[in-house]
């Protein structure tokens, strides 16, 4: 059996590398080596995609149209890996979830990844590291090739308009998503959110819990609680946000079924300061407290952070990614003294946020953050959420973190 990699980032070498390993004959290329897969493709048996190559490149095409499996290197990795999966999916809040339940999983049992759309490959840890338990996080990218990936257990947090310039459609984006549980059985387990039909309709054979106002899993009283059993008081988290709240809950009941004392699960929960670039606290500068959300790449994460304060100078904008802001609004009118805007969707946003508060558009963040300081007064929050993708001008969202780290640096440096 013939294999073609198409797509050499992280995932894409650790697919070549397992498949090496196991001995099989692999071809490999990338958009920006020159290679032409066209010479390759009649060759070989099965193509595997790295997540970035959407479903409209030649090559995906051309590979259906001559027959050939076409596979993400999550699926590849699958069929290689002899231990259990947790597998965690949403369009917001995957991140945090995911570090929290291996976090608390790592405590209760001996071998255990954490991996797939952070971090560690999954092929990488299917070669390393076969019998383990893993943890993964799981994009609509990868959930779109799977074809025989079973979790044991899983959550489904959030779903809302996104990656419309990948997926051809919402309705494709959505079905990527159901596909990651496709393949559970009755004894398997998943968590829904309950709020949001089309994720509590997730076609699965496992068993479904609920969380959400009025589940079995819920934010009551200032207490997680799942059955009757509380999991933590959330004035002890040290994340911020009724998003990461319900990010907590999930986690913990994952750790709860599966068996983690309930003391492991508060201790890691009121321990954790969160993921970088997922509101992560800087510090003050001239009495205002300044969070950096870059992680932020969708409307609908731009809503979680902008709920989860008040008095907010906003810095927001990047690339367009075809989603609608006017749906936040009424949010911002009543969250948002000053939005400072930047990127490309910048004029988009001005006009969706029309007359909602006062806009100032910049060239670039350090002319953004240096006006959201002049109009910071003592007690505002100076938050970087951008809600849209960075690829218009930094190489990643990790990328346009560290440059707003490094602006706020320079302002505080006495």
């Amino acid at each position: 059996m013939k294999f073609l990699v198409w797509g050499l980032g992280v995932s894409g070498r650790a697919a070549v590398e397992l498949l090496r390993s196991k001995g099989f004959e692999v071809f490999a290329g990338d958009d920006k080596d020159g290679t032409d897969f066209r010479e390759i493709l009649p060759y070989v048996d099965t193509v595997v995609l790295s997540p970035g190559v959407p479903p409209s490149h030649p090559l995906w095409k051309e590979a259906l149209r001559l027959g050939k499996e076409v596979i993400g290197e999550l699926e590849l990795a699958w069929r290689f890996f002899k231990g259990k999966a947790i597998a965690i999916t949403g369009t917001d809040g995957k991140s945090t979830t995911t570090r929290l339940t291996y976090l608390m999983l790592k405590e209760a049992y001996a071998n255990v990844e954490e991996g797939g759309n952070i971090g560690t490959p999954f092929s990488k840890i299917a070669l390393e590291n076969p019998n383990c338990l893993a943890v993964l996080e799981v994009s609509s990218f990868q959930g779109k090739t799977l074809k025989t990936f079973r979790p044991v257990g899983g959550a489904f947090l959030n779903f809302s308009e996104d990656h419309l310039d990948w997926h051809p459609d919402l309705e494709d984006y959505l079905r990527s998503k159901y596909n990651i549980f496709a393949n559970q059985q009755e004894e398997d387990f998943l968590l829904l959110n309950g709020e949001q039909p089309a994720v509590r309709d997730t076609p699965t054979k496992a068993r479904k819990i609920f969380f959400g106002n009025g589940f079995s899993a819920r934010i009551e009283r200032g207490r997680g609680v799942f059955e009757g059993v509380e999991l933590f008081q959330v004035e002890k988290l040290k994340i911020p946000g009724k998003h990461n709240a319900y990010n907590a809950l999930v986690a913990s009941c994952i750790a709860y079924i599966m068996g983690v004392d309930l003391g492991v699960i508060k201790d890691i929960l009121y321990s954790f300061k969160g993921l970088p670039y997922r509101l992560e606290y800087l510090g003050e500068i001239k009495g205002a407290k300044v969070y950096n959300d870059s992680k932020s790449t969708t409307p609908n994460s731009l809503r979680a952070a902008l709920e989860s304060f008040d008095n907010v100078i906003l810095i927001a904008g990047g690339k367009d990614k075809g989603a609608d802001f006017s749906s936040l609004k009424d949010l911002v009118k009543k969250k948002v003294k000053k939005a400072i805007l930047i990127g490309q969707a910048k004029e988009k946003i001005a006009s969706a946020w029309d007359s909602a508060t006062q806009v100032e558009l910049s060239r670039n963040l350090e002319e953004a953050f240096e006006k959201a300081l002049s109009a910071a007064q003592r007690g505002d929050v100076i938050l970087f959420s951008p809600g849209c993708a960075s690829f218009d001008m930094f190489t990643d969202y990790k990328e346009r973190g560290e440059v707003f780290k490094k602006i706020f640096q320079k302002y505080t440096v006495v």
